[in-house]
């Protein structure tokens, strides 16, 4: 790489990036003046919600005690306004409705029902409400008076207390506003009320309120005001990095192609990763730039309007932010930055104008979006679980960084970094890669009509699926699968029979079905496009003892992702629920049927043969296995069995890719299944009885068992050197294809005997 041609490309690019107006209005002009705008409106819209008058019918009043008094002269008493303002607080004058309305609000909540239609009740006084034009009824009903020979004297003198029903109405802004107001007055008034009743009795005001429950906040204010800020601060500038290296990328690739300029800066002495970084570092100093910007133009604007909001105290005290947040959010920024203009670029490079490359923005935030809102949420901490996120990590450690919490990110800080960079290197790979690659920079320009590309589909169908096909697959099976488990998981099963056919249907509706379909219909050749091929004996019994070698290496891996990652009280309840279903099965034989054999069999028909065969037209056989091993993995939703699936899938694509051939992979993902469905029913009498497996199996308490470390550790290192040898000798393993080419030899020299 020259660095002096990567300098001069960053400086040309940055220079047509600053005389483009709509990259300066998109980073400069609008940060600042789109928040100001949006605080203007913000103080405008809460100065309307502050000053308009809520009208209230009040019913009942003679049911009201004179002392204290809620009323004086028709309006509420100023002591109970507090912060209210009486003329905010309009009363309708009684009608003769009233009493009709009163007699209606009394018979619903005493006998929970009007003609046997409580809902009939609601729109008959919403409807009255309507017709007055009213926010809010308040209703004060009399209250019943206490009857009983063993009741003093004292309660069957006195005047029962009213209730009193505040009737608003939730759909409707203006009435919950009414509602919040009026609420808070009625509290006063009750406090009072209580407290003039205990007085007259004699009654210590300290008996009603019993034992005295003090709360005190033992934080500092500057402690309080970095928690919030640890929040807010990371968000704003990960989500406008993201947006700032969207809208350069785009003009400085798709834009590039539609000037015709493009090709001029390919055909320069500069090679292709030069122009690949020089691009680069320019989106990144755009998208820092403008993440910078927003973020103090939206922390000056939201201060100033806070305080206002807030009399002068600035959001609850939310104060300025800590001075060292500066600095984290720099430091942070770099690698997110990076990270994210190099996605954006790669997108963008394959774009073939620049509103196809808008499309793009769509996918790219749906993808990080979540990541984001993960540390967003209540009970995210930084661990070693969350500090393997990408993104979210670095959030999380931003946040103990402004918090100051720097002893529990510092135990962190190794894994978060060292995931970030490797996101960053993959990213700048694939930009390199993208500039490097002849049909994704002149790619065609064509509009696109669905009739005309299922023509084409149908048409031009190849011996093998497309990579858009396989992606397509795998698009679908995500989709299908979230909603149909979505529909299937409302109603839990009742039998074993139930579990059956529920796993039966979402096995075959959202993975063998799609995957058989695209096949037959996207394909010229069906068979060869799942894998079905034969494959040798010595490949098939390699591919069962490796997966009876890997599997206590699979269990240890599992036992720390579930460390990593614990499974949920809802999640384990699940669990047991259908292990107790399982237990119910007719056979050992229908659990691993259902458990084993029917997963492996359809799931490998889809990822293992379908989706490979497709990304194999990457011409790089580790991306197009690792691509199918996130399907494979994101396929089974759940974190903690993404990723163990994952791993599984890494070693079924190596597999299949050596051997062309379906027919390993199902034996290895068989012969897993079964033997995690076998080890949890394994009972002493099994273990003493065998030869082996007191060697291989220990178990502490007699139920349990488990792997020991020696063994596992042998057996691990024997399924290791199986890998090899299929990556060595797995091309020949394919008797169909050696036939083949025995086949194509033979004509070969049939033709040159008869020249």
């Amino acid at each position: 790489m020259n660095w002096a041609n990567v300098k001069l490309i960053f400086n040309r690019e940055t220079r047509d990036q600053l005389r483009d107006r709509r990259t300066l209005f998109t980073i400069a002009i609008m940060p600042l003046i789109l928040y100001p705008l949006m605080g203007m409106a913000m103080l405008q819209v809460a100065q309307f919600t502050r000053e308009h008058p809520t009208q209230i019918w009040m019913v009942g009043t003679e049911n009201l005690p004179e002392s204290p008094s809620l009323l004086v002269d028709g309006a509420v008493n100023p002591a109970w306004l507090g912060n209210e303002r009486g003329e905010l607080l309009q009363f309708r004058a009684p009608g003769k409705r009233d009493k009709n309305f009163h007699d209606l609000v009394r018979q619903f909540h005493e006998d929970h029902t009007v003609e046997g239609d409580p809902d009939l009740i609601n729109l008959m006084i919403d409807r009255e409400m309507k017709s007055r034009g009213v926010d809010l009824a308040v209703v004060f009903t009399a209250g019943k008076k206490s009857t009983g020979e063993s009741s003093p004297p004292e309660a069957q003198v006195e005047k029962p207390t009213p209730s009193v029903y505040v009737l608003h109405n939730s759909a409707n802004d203006r009435s919950k506003i009414a509602s919040d107001r009026f609420t808070q007055i009625l509290g006063r008034w009750r406090s009072a009320s209580i407290k003039e009743s205990l007085e007259s009795h004699g009654v210590p005001l300290s008996v009603a309120r019993g034992i005295s429950i003090k709360r005190a906040d033992v934080s500092a204010q500057s402690k309080r005001q970095a928690a919030t800020w640890s929040k807010i601060l990371p968000f704003i500038v990960i989500v406008w990095s993201l947006t700032g290296a969207f809208y350069p990328a785009i003009d400085l690739c798709a834009g590039e192609k539609e000037r015709g300029t493009f090709e001029t800066l390919l055909s320069s002495p500069a090679g292709r990763s030069d122009i690949a970084i020089g691009k680069l570092l320019t989106v990144m100093s755009f998208s820092m730039v403008t993440s910078l910007l927003n973020l103090v133009s939206m922390a000056f604007t939201g201060l100033f309007v806070a305080s206002q909001m807030a009399g002068g105290a600035g959001l609850g005290g939310l104060g300025i932010p800590p001075a060292s947040s500066l600095l984290w959010l720099v430091l942070a920024l770099i690698p997110i930055s990076a990270l994210f203009s190099a996605v954006a670029l790669a997108a963008a490079a394959f774009a073939r104008s620049s509103k196809e490359g808008q499309y793009y923005l769509i996918p790219l935030m749906m993808i990080s979006m979540p990541l984001m809102m993960v540390p967003m949420l209540p009970g995210s901490r930084l661990d070693l679980g969350t500090s393997l996120i990408p993104v979210s990590g670095l959030m999380l450690m931003l946040r103990g960084l402004i918090e100051g919490q720097y002893a529990e990110v510092i135990p962190y800080a190794a894994p978060v970094c060292m995931v970030t960079f490797i996101c960053c290197y993959l990213a700048i790979r694939w930009v390199v890669q993208q500039f490097n690659s002849e049909s994704v920079l002149f790619r065609a320009s064509e509009k696109f009509a669905i009739g005309t590309w299922l023509q084409k589909v149908m048409r031009d169908r190849h011996e093998l699926p497309s990579v858009g096909n396989a992606f397509l697959l795998g698009v679908m099976v995500l989709v299908l699968g979230f909603f149909v488990q979505l529909a299937v998981g409302s109603s839990m099963p009742a039998s074993w029979f139930d579990l059956a056919k529920t796993i039966l249907i979402v096995l075959v509706a959202t993975i063998g079905m799609p995957a058989i379909m695209m096949a037959m219909f996207l394909t010229r050749n069906p068979r060869k496009s799942l894998r079905l091929r034969l494959c040798s004996i010595p490949a098939a019994c390699a591919a069962v003892l490796m997966a009876l070698c890997f599997h206590p290496l699979v269990t240890w891996f599992t036992g720390f992702v579930l460390y990593l990652y614990p499974l949920q009280g809802d999640a384990t309840g699940k669990a047991e629920f259908v292990s107790s279903l399982v237990d119910q099965a007719p056979g050992l034989w229908a659990i691993l049927l259902l458990m084993a054999v029917a997963p492996a069999v359809i799931e490998e028909l889809a990822f293992r043969g379908f989706i490979l065969s497709g990304l194999e037209g990457l011409r790089n056989r580790w991306q197009a296995i690792l691509i199918t091993s996130v399907l494979f993995g994101l396929a089974h939703f759940a974190i903690q069995q993404a990723i163990i699936t994952f791993a599984i899938g890494m070693i079924l694509g190596v597999i299949a890719v050596e051997t062309r051939s379906l027919i390993p992979c199902v034996l290895y993902h068989v012969t897993h299944n079964s033997i995690t469905v076998l080890l949890p029913r394994v009972d002493a009498t099994t273990i003493d009885g065998s030869p082996v497996l007191p060697w291989v199996l220990f178990s502490n308490d007699g139920a349990v068992w488990q792997y020991s470390v020696l063994p596992g550790i042998v057996m691990t290192l024997l399924g290791v050197l199986l890998l090899v040898w299929f990556v060595k000798n797995g091309n020949s393993s394919s008797l169909e294809e050696s036939h083949q080419q025995g086949q194509m030899v033979l004509d070969k020299a049939t033709m040159q005997s008869g020249v």
